[in-house]
C-alpha cells in the first residue's frame, strides 16, 4: 500500500494538505473528513480500513485546522468540493466523515456519504457549548472559544438527495445529536441508520448533569477509533 502526502488546490488557490493511502488496483477515491477540532492524522485508522477494501482513501485538513493555512468558515464546504474533485481521477467518489466531518459529507457531491455521528441538531446543548468554550482543541484556530455553533449556523441545513448514505451513531451518543436522527431520516428517506454498541462508555449514575454528560461526549469522539465503525464502514462501501 502506498503512504503520501499531497497537497490540493482550493478554489481560491490556497492548499490543502492530505495524507493519500492507495494500493495499486482501486475501486474509487474515499474522503476522509475529520471532526471540528480534528485534523487529517485523526482519520488515519478509517483511512487505511478503507484502502485495505480497495479505495484510494484522502485524509485532509480543513481551513483553520492543523496544517490549513486558511481561515477558518465555511469554505471548507468547497474544500470538500476540491477534494472530491482530486479523487475522482480514481472513479467513483464516497466521503465520509465524523461529527462536523459527517455533516459536510453529507452536503457534498460524493456518490455516496458515510456520516459517523453528524452534527445536525436542533440546537447545542449547555454542557456541549461549556465543553467547545473551556476545552478549545489545539488543532483548531478558531477566532474565539465555542464558534462552532456559528459556523454550524453557516453551513446550512442538510438538503434531501438519494444517493446511498449510512449514517452511524454511538447507541449512547451526544443526546443533541441523537435527536437529530429524526430530522435526517425526513430529509434523507434511502439512508440507512446504524446504532454502533461496541466499545462505547458506560452512562453514569450521578446528580451532577454535567458528569453524566460526559460519557456521551466521550463516546461521540472516540467513534473515529471505533473498531465497529471502521468494519462497518469499510463492509457498507465494498457493497457498492
Amino acid at each position: 500500500m502506498n503512504f503520501e502526502r499531497v497537497s490540493i488546490s482550493a478554489a481560491d488557490g490556497h492548499a490543502i494538505p492530505g495524507f493519500l493511502l492507495a494500493q495499486e488496483a482501486v475501486r474509487g477515491g474515499a474522503l476522509l473528513v475529520p471532526p471540528y477540532g480534528g485534523g487529517k492524522e485523526h482519520m488515519l485508522g478509517l483511512a487505511a480500513a478503507l484502502a485495505e477494501t480497495g479505495w484510494a482513501a484522502l485524509s485532509v485538513d480543513l481551513c483553520g485546522h492543523g496544517e490549513n493555512s486558511a481561515a477558518i468558515g465555511a469554505g471548507m464546504v468547497q474544500e470538500v468540493e476540491a477534494s472530491l474533485t482530486y479523487l475522482r481521477r480514481y472513479g467513483r467518489t464516497a466521503a465520509t466523515g465524523l461529527s462536523l466531518g459527517g455533516r459536510l459529507a453529507l452536503t457534498s457531491s460524493a456518490d455516496a456519504m458515510v456520516a459517523i455521528s453528524p452534527s445536525v441538531i436542533t440546537e447545542m446543548s449547555p454542557q456541549g457549548k461549556w465543553m467547545f468554550e473551556n476545552f478549545p482543541s489545539p488543532a483548531v484556530r478558531e477566532p474565539y472559544a465555542g464558534y462552532v455553533v456559528k459556523l454550524l449556523d453557516e453551513l446550512g441545513p442538510v438538503t434531501t438527495h438519494s444517493r446511498p448514505c449510512l449514517i452511524l451513531y454511538a447507541e449512547r451518543d451526544i443526546p443533541a445529536i441523537l435527536n437529530g436522527a429524526t430530522g435526517l431520516k425526513a430529509v434523507l428517506p434511502q439512508a440507512e441508520v446504524r446504532y454502533i454498541t461496541k466499545e462505547t462508555r458506560p452512562d453514569v449514575q450521578h446528580e451532577n448533569g454535567f458528569i453524566r454528560y460526559l460519557p456521551r461526549w466521550f463516546n461521540h469522539g472516540e467513534l473515529k477509533f471505533n473498531v465497529e465503525v471502521l468494519q462497518s464502514t469499510a463492509q457498507w462501501l465494498a457493497q457498492l
